[in-house]
């Protein structure tokens, strides 16, 4: 009994052993957290991007040709209405006598101008 209490060389081999085995899973468990974690980001970045790259080639401004067109008039006529009666930047939506002198300078009606407008009004600017 009295060698029991002692350290055994015969178990002192198997004790390091063990040690080498469950520091072994543990580096093994460390490296595959790793490797989740590289895949986690990557997959993150990569939706990312492409949420930002899809919108890499929208058009900042509104579509002048599109909506002379719709009014009857070219777009650099319809460019230089709103250069001539909107402040740059603007502050907001154009006020009722900022229409009355757009309509007035390219010949239509306010009504006319307010529908068409209201056509290419982006969703984020429509009133809810």
């Amino acid at each position: 009994m009295a060698a029991s209490g002692r350290n055994n060389p015969g178990t002192s081999w198997r004790s390091a052993l063990q040690s080498n085995k469950t520091s072994t899973r543990a580096d093994r468990r460390s490296l595959a957290y790793g490797m989740m974690d590289v895949l986690v980001i990557a997959a993150c970045s990569l939706t990312f991007a492409a949420a930002i790259g899809s919108r890499h080639g929208e058009p900042k401004g509104p579509p002048f040709a599109l909506i002379a067109q719709d009014l009857g008039t070219t777009p650099d006529a319809f460019r230089h209405a709103i250069e001539q009666v909107l402040p740059r930047p603007p502050a907001g939506p154009p006020t009722d006598a900022q229409k009355q002198q757009i309509a007035s300078v390219l010949d239509v009606s306010v009504d006319r101008l307010e529908s068409v407008m209201e056509k290419y009004r982006p969703d984020r600017l429509r009133p809810r």
